[in-house]
């Protein structure tokens, strides 16, 4: 893994046990659903060490529905957005949030127990808002990770959705854009959406993209 990879892995470390209950205020959503996710965790955990399908099926029920993925892929497919068909643009919705899951659901078995997380209030401006929260490891010596969660709230509802993180001023979403920019400009979409699904192109794994 890459320094940077290994930052953000922390960081939707931390936002998978977070982002898993309903509540008015995107803070609300991440402090309330830390102690409940690891409940789970903790109390299936051997089940999920030994079936990695039920785990993930997890995942993509409780976690998720509160990443707003839709507009996530137009943010990475950024100018190539124009040139791509609604059928591509969802298959590259459905890559993205498949690798998030294959990429980080390990870690999160992994480190379920070994982190706290410290959430500030959100600062929120009309639908749009941030989250400042800290990710503190248990492990000596292990410095804490500062984490700011991006959230908008959907066109269709009032519900605050996530869609983007930033691990030390590195964003998540961004840091993807600028990784697939050229390698769209280079075998177009159908052929990254391709290597997404064959792991070959994980965010923020700079080398996954040369």
């Amino acid at each position: 893994m890459t320094r940077t990879l290994t930052r953000l892995t922390a960081a939707l470390a931390g936002l998978l046990l977070a982002a898993t209950a309903q509540a008015t205020a995107p803070d609300a959503i991440i402090r309330d659903a830390t102690d409940a996710v690891r409940a789970d965790i903790a109390e299936n955990v051997a089940t999920y060490q030994q079936d990695k399908a039920a785990f993930y099926a997890m995942v993509e029920e409780k976690i998720v529905p509160h990443f707003d993925t839709t507009y996530i892929a137009k943010v990475i497919l950024g100018s190539h957005l124009k040139a791509a068909s609604s059928e591509q643009i969802g298959e590259f919705e459905t890559a993205f949030k498949d690798m998030l899951i294959r990429t980080y659901a390990d870690k999160l078995l992994e480190y379920y127990d070994s982190i706290e997380i410290e959430v500030k209030p959100a600062r929120l401006s009309g639908k749009r808002g941030t989250v400042a929260t800290t990710i503190i490891r248990k492990e000596p010596g292990k410095p804490p990770i500062p984490i700011e969660f991006s959230v908008r709230q959907a066109k269709d509802s009032d519900e605050w959705k996530i869609w983007d993180i930033k691990a030390e001023n590195i964003s998540l979403v961004l840091n993807f854009r600028t990784q697939l920019d050229s390698e769209i400009k280079r075998n177009g979409i159908p052929q990254v959406i391709e290597r997404i699904k064959a792991g070959q192109l994980v965010v923020g794994d700079e080398d996954s993209a040369e």
